[in-house]
């Protein structure tokens, strides 16, 4: 039994022939099984291989610039054929293919929005250049108006420096003429502009006036570069050069000091501003990553050293303008690149940045002191009366008095006028009180932005802020102690270059935290509408002066008075002899003199020596005397000893005037 269990438990084992044959045969369908890789592997193909024509397909979905929507090209229906063999060989693969589809429309419309959000913000930016635009040449047609027919109507006799002194230069062949008496020296000024006018147009006020729009052209287009720099924005620039621009235009004298002649009070202000932007450009060059093996590394090194040339050139002739130069502009520009960087805590003490800050400073200082000395060699021992008294000091018991007149100083020159007995409603009230607000937010907007020091990072922004903010203070501080402890309050309009630095600090602080979208930006911006405002009130004032204003100013009038009695060269006191001159186109010559109980003297204040030599083809000499004038020198033996031989007079704006003719020089 045992036999039998075993018998039956015992496996059939095949003879080799079978078993070789069971093998082989396994074998085969083994290879069938497992070899996946030629038919299976094409049908594999046409389902996982979705990278050519599917490719081709998304390529064609993106590609919108090509074959119309609806249209097929060859390729298109090339690959439409295989797609549609394949939708249909299975249920997964028509699965498939619709998840294809979905892929191509969703890559469609993420393609689609970044240039939809591209369009709109060129969109936006465009529109806000235009905007900007607008604004600024609104501004500006204000301005240019101003110097080219509203002056006329505030023209006198203090707007005649600046061509005076290019005429002394164009008649002597010299940059200073010996025999002029000057009230300062500017050798570069606008007066640098109108010698090549003068030699076009002649003496007289067209050359004036194109004088005067290029010092515009150069204050604004230096401005929005400056502004440039601070923001990174073309618009920015437009928009806050505007608004300092409407605010020069804020009082007469505002007006006067920047658009009716150029003194140190408002050529402070353009190199300021013309330094700033330089020393912006030499930061910015210095920003740029060198590599060893950039092609542009040379190129950048050759910048960098051109831009120190052109800032250590500038400081040099800048330097030429005297100590008003030195004080309004070298001090302050010099002083604030090396404050910026030594009170940095950034950066330490015995650092590279703050190596080449002071190496900076110096070589500015160095030029400015190489200029100076340069001018001095020039001037010969000339001296100029009216920019040596302003560097007296004052009585010290009219301190505390000349301190009290400066917040009225400060209004004033802003437009805030004395308006007695009006109310804050009335048509005349309102705009004062913009004015008003305009003036407090001026100074309160630089101790905001001072207050803000530390939020102004290393970047370019930042350290241009940081210098404004240094420079506005140092001239604030030059201008107080000559205002305090000095004579400079003896006029409210020597203050303008502090208001001139408050200004562009301010504007370039609401910039500044615009751009950065500061959390403090939405508040400046509101503190800098009463200054918006006011400056739209002064745009608005300037282009409803009429064209024939020139017909009221009393100096106008005067030489019509001239031209009928057909006089040619003669004497008047000071505010009725150069600008008559000028407005004559030099046709008539009238010069200064002092005139008194004892006679008629030459006064050497803005006039050369020249003017008073007697000349043998002159047959009549002129004295043009106010009715208070004339009562004095009535008495004086001058008149008595040698009267004239014929008497004129006109009464203009309730004033007489009398004309005196002489057949002989009386100086």
């Amino acid at each position: 039994m045992d036999n039998e269990l075993m018998k039956n438990d015992t496996p059939n084992i095949p003879h080799e022939d079978e078993s070789a044959g069971i093998a082989e045969t396994a074998a085969e369908e083994a290879q069938e099984i497992l070899d996946f890789t030629e038919a299976p592997a094409v049908e594999a193909q046409e389902i996982l291989d979705f990278t050519e024509a599917p490719a081709e397909e998304i390529q064609e979905i993106l590609d919108f610039t090509e074959a119309p929507e609806g249209e097929l090209t060859e390729a298109d229906a090339a690959t439409a054929e295989p797609a549609e063999e394949t939708a249909v060989n299975s249920d997964g693969e028509n699965h498939f293919s619709e998840e294809i589809s979905s892929f191509e429309d969703s890559t469609e419309e993420a393609s689609e929005a970044p240039k939809d959000k591209y369009r709109l913000d060129i969109l936006k930016k465009l529109i806000l250049l235009v905007l900007s635009a607008v604004v600024f040449i609104g501004v500006s047609v204000s301005v240019v108006y101003y110097i080219t027919t509203g002056s006329k109507g505030e023209f006198h006799a203090d707007c005649t420096d600046t061509i005076m002194w290019a005429e002394a230069s164009v008649e002597s062949g010299h940059l200073y003429d010996k025999d002029f008496s000057y009230a300062c020296f500017l050798p570069i000024s606008t007066n640098t502009i109108m010698i090549p006018l003068i030699k076009i147009f002649g003496f007289g006020m067209k050359a004036h006036t194109y004088g005067m729009l290029g010092f515009f052209i150069l204050l604004a287009l230096f401005m929005v570069l400056m502004l440039r720099e601070i923001t990174d924005s073309l618009p920015a620039g437009l928009t806050g050069t505007a608004l300092f621009l409407s605010v020069t235009l804020s009082s007469q004298k505002m007006r006067e000091i920047f658009w009716g002649h150029t003194i140190y009070y408002s050529l402070g202000i353009l190199f300021l501003v013309i330094g700033a932007f330089l020393y912006a450009r030499l930061l910015r060059s210095n920003s740029k990553k060198q590599l060893p093996d950039d092609k542009r590394s040379e190129g950048t090194v050759i910048h960098k050293v051109f831009v120190f040339i052109c800032i250590c050139g500038f400081m040099l002739l800048t330097g030429m303008d005297g100590i008003t130069g030195f004080t309004l502009f070298v001090i302050p520009f010099a002083g604030a690149v090396f404050a910026e960087q030594f009170i940095n805590h950034d950066n330490k003490l015995l650092s590279g940045r703050t190596f080449m800050s002071a190496f900076c400073a110096v070589m500015f200082m160095i030029m400015a002191v190489t200029g100076n000395l340069i001018n001095t060699k020039l001037l010969g021992g000339l001296r100029a009366s009216y920019q040596d008294a302003n560097s007296e000091f004052s009585a010290m018991d009219s301190w505390l008095e000349h301190f009290q007149k400066l917040p009225f100083a400060w209004i004033k020159l802003l437009g805030v006028k004395d308006l007695p007995d009006v109310m804050f409603t009335e048509k005349k009230g309102i705009p004062n009180l913009i004015y008003i607000l305009a003036a407090v937010m001026t100074a309160v907007l630089p101790i905001i932005a001072t207050c803000c020091y530390k939020k102004y990072g290393n970047d370019l922004k930042g350290r241009l802020m940081r210098i404004w903010v240094w420079m506005h203070w140092a001239v604030t501080a030059v201008v107080l102690m000559g205002y305090i402890c000095g004579i400079l309050a003896m006029a409210d309009w020597r203050t303008v270059p502090m208001i001139g630095t408050s200004l562009i600090l301010s504007i370039s602080f609401i910039l500044w935290a615009v751009s950065e979208k500061e959390s403090i930006s939405r508040f400046a911006v509101v503190l800098a509408v009463p200054i918006i405002a006011a400056g739209l009130l002064n745009c608005k004032e300037t282009l409803k002066v009429k064209k024939d204003c020139y017909k009221t100013n009393v100096q106008y009038q005067l030489l019509d008075f001239l031209r009928e009695q057909e006089v040619t060269k003669g004497y008047a006191t000071f505010w009725n002899a150069n600008s008559i001159t000028l407005l004559s186109d030099g046709d008539i010559r009238v010069s200064d003199v002092i005139v008194n109980t004892t006679g008629v003297t030459h006064r050497r204040y803005q006039s050369s020596d020249k003017w008073y030599v007697t000349d043998p083809t002159q047959k009549e000499y002129f004295l043009l005397l106010s009715s208070y004038e004339f009562d004095e020198f009535s008495v004086s033996d001058s008149y008595i000893q040698h009267p004239p031989f014929r008497i004129a007079e006109t009464c203009i704006n309730g004033i007489t005037y009398k004309l005196l003719v002489y057949d002989h020089n009386i100086v």
